[in-house]
């Protein structure tokens, strides 16, 4: 794993400024499902950002007037969120969190969970789980698909890793996780189909 991991951090590092480039502002869903996430927030606490990438959604939740945390494993990427404004990064592997148990009141999750191998989901879920305050929210954003392997990247001649989840089995893995979702959202763009999950720590 530590061999995938180096290859991923460093497809991202090579690719950084032109994804910023092309992923700018936040998708309509998100923003439809954001007011329901921030309303479980419990007041005064932290938004751990999970595989927060360029930092475009720690600044948007900061904008919103959220504390937040955001955590990944590409240097190029955590250097890209600083020159947005994001001030609390954090590089990490989520499957091993460094943070103490019930460190945050919410999870936010984009488009991370996706580029693990489906075997390690399992941990990294559960390492949301135990950072998570009892009762917090998570919104977890991932592909609806079948599969899993290295592919082509639109940003430069790198490849990313993918593992693509039909909505019953993302739903499954969150209650095996601990989590109760409360609701699923899928929306279509000319290359993918999303899938967004919004759940709570029960």
């Amino acid at each position: 794993m530590e061999t995938m991991n180096r290859r991923m951090a460093a497809a991202y590092d090579r690719v950084a400024p032109e994804f910023v480039q092309k992923n700018g502002g936040m998708p309509a869903d998100f923003l439809e499902m954001a007011p329901r996430f921030l309303a479980q927030v419990r007041s005064g606490s932290t938004i751990l950002d999970v595989g927060c990438g360029a930092g475009r959604d720690v600044v948007w939740l900061s904008g919103q007037g959220m504390r937040v945390v955001g955590g990944d494993l590409s240097a190029g990427m955590l250097e890209q969120a600083r020159l947005r404004g994001a001030e609390r990064l954090v590089r990490l592997d989520m499957r091993a969190l460094p943070f103490a148990d019930d460190t945050f009141g919410a999870v936010w999750s984009s488009a991370a969970l996706l580029h693990l191998p489906k075997a390690d989901a399992p941990q990294a879920l559960a390492e949301m789980h135990r950072v998570l305050a009892p009762g917090g929210p998570l919104m977890l954003s991932i592909q609806e698909g079948v599969g899993e392997g290295w592919e082509p990247s639109p940003y430069g001649p790198v490849e990313r890793f993918f593992a693509r989840y039909r909505p019953d089995e993302a739903e499954a893995l969150l209650h095996a996780a601990g989590f109760t979702v409360s609701e699923r959202h899928t929306e279509e763009t000319p290359s993918r189909r999303w899938l967004r999950l919004l759940a709570a720590r029960s």
